[in-house]
């Protein structure tokens, strides 16, 4: 996968374009967060102005998968709010988009999304879609998780949401959340890319504390952790290029108060070293 290792970065550094690459969906902005130069696949905050809507059925050759962060996205008349969740799988109809209070959606596409007209007999992968998920209400699991092939770990103080596994490659999306003062000597390695965007709360890793809108793309193989969360934390993650499993690492544990020390390009580093300090403390 042609993706550079990004870890982790504060979404909040990267400015918003105007936009949708590939040319669909003109009048949004789009925040890229990586984007394989290869593929076209991309991952990206898509900010919904309020009033907004698009003229006329779409399909787009792209797999499409949302997770709304702020306000509210209509398609095909359904109201996705506030951490609803959806995979679109390539070709899938879009009779109606439309956001008339506006909207800011974590997005990310399996390819350039280059939109045409709905043809008369749409097709796709109906094993592949996920319409609507509202990740509030969705039960959770706090046992072990078979897809990380846990051992002898302890999930204690974790909750795991499932909410997509793709049928062909195993590739999946979840939610995963920390309870206050969660930590854990292991440090992982997994087989495959590990993607993951911060929504709620904090997690120690040993390159920094990643807060709200941080995001990174890890290449396989790579070790990483232990970790630590001192008040709880929320984050969505993904895996690519097959089935995610886990090797665990015996380490001497989490450091509480790592500096940051991101992995990143020159042109990142420059807009982190714009934006200063992002690791900021209650002003109590």
């Amino acid at each position: 996968m042609a993706r550079p290792h990004v870890e982790f970065i504060q979404s909040q550094i990267i400015p918003f374009e105007s936009g949708l690459y590939g040319g669909a969906r003109p009048g949004i902005a789009c925040r890229t967060l990586s984007r394989d130069n290869e593929s076209g696949a991309a991952s990206t905050i898509l900010k919904y102005p309020p009033g907004w809507r698009q003229d006329g059925a779409q399909v787009l050759a792209a797999d499409e998968e949302l997770f709304v962060l702020e306000g509210a996205l209509e398609i095909n008349g359904r109201v996705y709010g506030k951490h609803a969740y959806a995979h679109l799988p390539v070709g899938y109809p879009r009779a109606s988009m439309a956001s008339p209070q506006g909207a800011v959606a974590l997005t990310f596409f399996s390819a350039e999304p280059r939109a045409s007209s709905t043809p008369a007999s749409p097709s796709f992968d109906a094993r592949r879609l996920v319409e609507y998920i509202d990740t509030r209400t969705m039960p959770g699991e706090t046992g072990k998780r078979k897809h990380m092939n846990s051992g002898d770990w302890d999930p204690s103080g974790t909750i795991h949401k499932s909410l997509f596994v793709d049928p062909d490659t195993g590739e999946r999306t979840w939610l995963i959340g920390m309870m206050p003062y969660w930590s854990t000597n292991r440090a992982e390695i997994h087989p495959v890319v590990e993607e993951e965007f911060a929504i709620l709360g904090d997690i120690c890793f040993p390159l920094g504390v990643m807060r709200p809108g941080g995001y990174f793309w890890r290449p396989p193989g790579i070790q990483h952790g232990p970790f630590a969360t001192w008040g709880g934390t929320l984050h969505l993650c993904r895996c690519r290029g097959g089935p995610f499993a886990t090797t665990w690492v015996e380490t001497d544990g989490p450091d509480w108060t790592p500096p940051y020390e991101p992995i990143c390009d020159d042109a990142t580093r420059q807009l982190i070293a714009r934006a200063g300090p992002m690791d900021v403390e209650p002003n109590y």
